[in-house]
């Protein structure tokens, strides 16, 4: 993500949006998949709603994929522009009742001090005395409402937890969880259990979230850390529920586990809900969005991972392997298919000099957050240093396309590159790669791999003309040389080749391949040479 993204959006009397226009901005995924929050559905669907709705991505707004916090920027920034707009122009209309029924809602709450919220009963101390006679000191408050979360927690933390819950689960108020004590044993999320009426509910790892080291907010000094149950739908937040932690104590029951009543009061009950209350307190209407978090830990990535993504690219990495490894040109070629298919149209992880760029600007938190990509990435490199570049054969999209051409088109139209030229022309793609590195290094604004990379002007049906023009230079090239682009402009291939000098396991020369010559006949790139490859 890469502000500022700017955006042209229409109100109309009734305090509903006409429509938006995203007018400029710059991502890098713009080079390879044109203008993508534009071209898409992700800017149809503002159109109708309500300046006092959520705009909260993940749940009343559907994000660009791969583009999750661009999504969240532009919707954060519509919600906010046009409530300020609307709040100045259209201040006397009912849809703006409840906005300032939240503020004096808020109001009554804010000037309350961390033991006035105690007295209020909206946080609730839990003690939780283990074994040994230590204590967990736990703390239960209800944050079912943007505003009252970032007055717990601050804002940062806050949005964090939120967004994560989005990534999550598609429904559920959150309910702060805050930690402290001398005990021998931490806390572990897998202990607690609610009960509500009949129906017990044991707190899912996806259903609880990090929410920060209470650094801000009326939280800040009363608890070591944070996180935060949320909510499943069953759970009625008008009624009084129960939380339980189980210390590993044998019990006969759960009634007899470390436990505390906790009953949302009035005033949060009121913002959640979105209704009127007693005079002395004022309701909001929605329960709104968050602001952009940040996920680094090993936890939110397993939690927040597509696993059905996830279970078919290591289907396919099985398949690409057992393939490389038998020698097996069916399963080679059923790896291929599907590789061009799922990874290049359906699904788009597939890997690009993007990403190494990317790298080399932001990091490897770049991989951090997409499970898929973080395999597949590992994957290339440890294959890539024990057997060389398996994944040019096997797993690159761009790759099989040039082998299914190879396949279809008739031989008498191939033709061989004198040997001089071939030789020379060999080095341009580790030249291509040098500028690129220089450029990313140099102009980290600067984004110049679409011109070298027609992997994204394929598969993200990108817009421009010119390079749909490169696009097809390299296709054409690829009709009547083999793996044309593969041998004389693919970037990554280079750098998987400079990678791949160290493997392990790559082709031994012995004195007999003078004479045979099988394996120079046979490399699709044309990458073996007598004695050198």
């Amino acid at each position: 993500y890469s502000a500022p993204i700017e955006v042209l959006v229409g109100i109309d009397l009734e305090g509903e949006l006409a429509g938006i226009e995203i007018l400029f901005y710059r991502e890098s995924y713009k080079s390879i998949r044109g203008d993508f929050l534009n071209s898409e559905r992700f800017p149809n669907q503002f159109a109708g709603k309500s300046v006092a709705d959520g705009f909260r991505v993940g749940r009343d707004i559907d994000g660009v994929s791969r583009a999750t916090i661009s999504s969240w920027a532009v919707s954060r920034g519509i919600r906010n522009s046009a409530r300020e707009v609307a709040s100045a122009y259209l201040g006397e209309a009912a849809i703006f009742a409840n906005a300032s029924v939240e503020d004096q809602a808020l109001s009554l709450l804010a000037p309350l001090s961390w033991e006035g919220l105690i007295d209020d009963g909206l946080v609730k101390p839990w003690p939780v005395s283990l074994e040994d006679g230590s204590q967990i000191e736990l703390t239960v408050a209800f944050m079912g409402n943007e505003k009252l979360g970032e007055m717990l927690v601050g804002s940062e933390d806050y949005s964090r937890a939120e967004r994560e819950a989005s990534n999550r689960v598609s429904a559920g108020t959150l309910l702060l969880i805050g930690i402290a004590g001398n005990a021998s044993s931490p806390f572990r999320q897998e202990n607690l259990a609610l009960q509500q009426n009949e129906w017990t509910y044991q707190v899912e790892r996806r259903r609880f979230v990090y929410v920060g080291s209470a650094e801000e907010g009326k939280s800040r000094n009363k608890m070591r850390f944070a996180g935060a149950i949320v909510l499943p739908p069953e759970v009625d937040i008008a009624q009084p529920f129960t939380l339980f932690y189980n210390t590993g104590i044998e019990v006969d029951s759960i009634d007899q586990l470390e436990q505390v009543v906790y009953q949302v009061p009035p005033i949060a009950l009121a913002l959640a809900q979105g209704r009127q209350v007693p005079a002395e307190f004022l309701p909001d209407i929605k329960d709104e969005y968050a602001d952009l978090p940040v996920e680094t830990s090993l936890q939110a990535l397993l939690n927040s991972a597509p696993w059905s993504e996830t279970a078919l690219l290591v289907l396919l990495l099985c398949v690409a392997t057992t393939a490389f490894v038998l020698k097996n040109a069916r399963l080679r070629w059923a790896a291929l298919l599907f590789t061009f298919v799922y990874l290049g149209f359906v699904n788009g992880t597939f890997l690009s000099v993007s990403h190494l760029t990317n790298f080399i600007k932001q990091g490897p938190g770049l991989f951090l957050n997409d499970l898929p990509l973080l395999i597949l990435v590992v994957f290339t490199l440890v294959t890539t240093v024990f057997w060389g570049r398996v994944f040019c054969s096997s797993l690159c999209p761009f790759g099989a396309l040039q082998d299914i051409l190879e396949r279809i088109v008739p031989k008498r139209w191939r033709r061989t590159l004198p040997q001089w030229l071939h030789d020379r022309a060999l080095w341009l793609k580790y030249v291509i790669l040098a500028g690129l590195m220089v450029t990313a290094v140099s102009y980290s604004e600067l984004t110049v791999f679409q011109y070298f990379e027609p992997f994204g002007t394929l598969f993200y049906q990108s817009q421009s003309v010119l390079l749909w023009a490169i696009l097809s230079l390299f296709v054409l090239g690829s009709v009547f040389v083999p793996r044309f682009y593969c041998r004389y402009a693919c970037p990554l291939g280079a750098s998987l080749g400079v990678i791949s000098v160290a493997a392990f396991w790559k082709i031994k020369r012995v004195p007999q391949c003078e004479v045979c010559k099988v394996c120079e006949s046979a490399c699709p790139t044309g990458a073996i040479r007598m004695q050198k490859i």
